[in-house]
């Protein structure tokens, strides 16, 4: 609604100004290339030239260029016009639709009887010196589209030579004008069209040593049109006149015959007649044209025309790999169309075929507002197997044209990937359980056509209790376990059987899974880092009695592996120190480093000759020193508990 409230206004005011700006029939006869009045075709002559809102062809080039936006074929026709005073007029037009716009173009020639050029001896005597021949050959370029949903819109660009006296320098003239065209079919008045055209506007033509204007006009019109019946009405405001209107209809007999009449009313009334026949899309229309107000004579016009060729139409599949296992995601793959003129739409009938160019299943006439999809399913109702698949989309119009669209492609996946997994370093021993020594590494193998989305390493108890889980996108790397569970707290039981499986889901969720393997875990080093900001003051040494009970599992940790032991690191950032007792962060690692080691040996009875203390300061930063977040990672206290004897 919002476009046809704001076409409306833009029609009304232009109207307006235009009215009170122009026509004038005072200026009749003062206006250059008036031969572009003529109106060439035959279809739109013999309805009264009323054909601005009504232009859905090639047609539509001389009445209204947003009219060729809304053909939907390729269009080839020739036109031919006995004029009074054996004036005759010829024109050869193509239109040729394509995805971005219409284009069109059109050459024309007006050839007028042989004159004599005479001299004046006196009044009553003359001399002849040659004879010429006026004629006009112009062409005409167009483009339109349909910018909105039901709004057309066009232009012309016209180039014309008129030479008058072929013999003299001054007789002849060349100018480029313009036609620009809207057309609105209105959605809530189904079958009703309005119209507007601005024609030949460009700037003046020369002749001899003086300048006439263009023959500029403007013409609204209102049309309807359903089935076999078309009524149409335009106005006309010209430049060099006053107002005209034009009056026309035809009806469509059999889809062969066509019978048309019309009437032209203002400065010349007269009526206007014809007839068409068209047969496998070659048409034959013909007017008769009478100026018998003026004594002028008889027009005939016949134009020969031939539509070939189907609508551009393009659909893809999207997703192109979908998955119809109603496992929720990308169960279905959609028909995305591009096709044209969407709203002159009748139905659709979507076919599928395999690689074997057999449908699988072919739909009914779905309804134009239908959502296309496909879920995977053949004419049976089952699933269809694995593989590409191909599909075409053929839109049926109202006006009964057809259009086959591309052939796309669509994969068709409910396979899952192939899931292994491996860990080292182990041992192997016959009749017994495999060990693994942790800190592992898991080397996954995985592989699915269609890629890796998402991935999951589980590794569970004996009881099925979820004790570690690493997950990731994409392809998986090789993954390194520290025997820690998921709150990092808590390790392994040397020599406790434990199971891990791999999990790997492709990218249209189908999930495969490794074989579940069962091991003994014995470890061989447990890693765990404390904050330094957690057990210090900023710049001391001294631990915080806050930290005990974390501690406290660090020391129950050690005493409950055989032979362990404890190296305790010293870590820091690298900012300068300014208000501490030691001199710098090399020293104050060191010092924390022991002071983590003291507490383990006075408060939990850790014995001493197990542990060893390094200070390393700035040396091994784990995050960059340029943010306060990654200095705060670097500043820790990390405990390696090794053990020498793992069962």
């Amino acid at each position: 609604m919002h476009v046809r409230k704001v076409f409306l206004i833009i029609f009304l005011n232009i109207l307006l100004i235009y009215k009170n700006i122009y026509s004038d029939e005072t200026l009749i006869g003062t206006t250059s290339n008036n031969f572009l009045k003529i109106q060439l075709p035959a279809r739109p002559a013999a309805i009264g030239e009323s054909y601005v809102a009504l232009a859905d062809d090639i047609n539509s080039i001389f009445y209204n260029p947003a009219g060729i936006g809304k053909s939907m074929l390729t269009e080839l026709s020739f036109t031919h016009a006995e004029w009074f005073q054996q004036i005759r007029y010829e024109n050869l037009s193509f239109l040729i639709p394509f995805s971005f716009g219409n284009i069109a173009g059109a050459i024309n020639f007006l050839n007028i009887s042989t004159m004599d050029k005479t001299l004046s001896i006196s009044p009553l005597t003359y001399t002849k010196e040659y004879t010429f021949t006026p004629y006009s050959l112009n062409g005409i370029l167009t483009y339109a589209k349909e910018f909105t949903d039901n709004l057309f819109v066009g232009l012309n660009l016209k180039f014309v030579n008129y030479t008058i006296d072929s013999q003299d320098e001054n007789g002849s003239s060349f100018s480029i004008l313009s036609d620009i065209g809207l057309i609105y079919d209105m959605p809530f008045l189904k079958g009703f069209s309005t119209g507007l055209v601005f024609k030949n506007l460009g700037p003046s033509s020369k002749f001899i040593s003086e300048n006439y204007m263009q023959p500029i006009d403007m013409k609204v019109g209102l049309a309807y049109a359903m089935d076999f019946l078309a009524l149409s009405a335009d106005i006309a405001y010209p430049l060099d006149n006053n107002l005209n209107f034009y009056l026309g209809g035809e009806i469509n007999l059999f889809e062969i015959l066509s019978i048309r009449a019309g009437y032209k009313g203002g400065t010349i009334n007269q009526p206007t007649f014809g007839a068409g026949i068209n047969y496998a899309r070659f048409f034959v229309d013909y007017a008769f044209v009478p100026y018998s107000e003026e004594n002028l004579g008889i027009t005939h016009r016949i134009t020969a025309s031939y539509k070939f060729g189907a609508p551009e139409s393009k659909i893809i599949f999207n997703p192109k790999v979908f998955s119809p296992n109603n496992d929720k995601f990308v169960d279905y793959s959609f028909i995305q169309k591009d096709i044209m003129q969407k709203n002159k739409v009748k139905n659709y009938i979507l076919t599928i075929y395999n690689e074997l160019n057999e449908p699988v299943i072919k739909t009914s006439k779905l309804h134009p507002d239908t959502k296309l999809f496909w879920n995977g399913f053949d004419s049976f109702k089952k699933i269809v197997p694995d593989g590409t698949y191909y599909g075409k989309l053929e839109t049926i119009y109202l006006n009964g044209i057809k259009s086959e669209s591309n052939i796309a492609s669509v994969t068709v996946d409910n396979t899952p990937p192939e899931v292994k997994i491996d860990a080292n370093p182990k041992m192997v021993k016959p009749g017994q359980i495999t060990a693994l020594y942790a800190p592992v590494k898991f080397s996954p193998a995985v592989f699915d056509l269609h890629g890796i989305s998402k991935w999951k390493l589980i590794i569970y108890t004996a009881d099925n209790k979820i004790f570690k889980t690493f997950e990731g996108t994409g392809e998986p790397k090789e993954i390194t376990w520290d025997g820690s569970d998921n709150t990092g707290l808590n390790y392994v039981n040397t020599g406790t059987t434990y199971y891990y499986i791999m999990y790997a889901a492709d990218s249209v969720g189908n999930w495969g899974k490794s074989i579940s393997d069962k091991v003994k875990v014995l470890l061989r080093e447990i890693v765990i880092t404390l904050s330094s900001d957690t057990l210090f003051d900023l710049g001391k040494a001294d631990v915080k009695i806050s930290v005990y009970n974390d501690l406290k599992k660090v020391a129950n940790k050690i005493k409950s592996l055989n032979n362990p032991t404890v190296v305790i690191e010293g870590h820091t950032d690298n900012l300068p120190l300014y208000s501490s007792k030691y001199k710098d962060n090399q020293e104050l690692s060191e010092y924390r480093a022991k002071a983590v080691g003291r507490f383990l040996v006075e408060l939990f009875n850790i014995k001493p000759e197990i542990i060893s203390t390094v200070g390393l300061g700035d040396t091994q930063p784990v995050a960059s020193n340029d943010t306060p977040e990654g200095r705060k990672k670097n500043r820790r206290v990390t405990i390696r508990i090794k053990t020498s004897k793992w069962e």
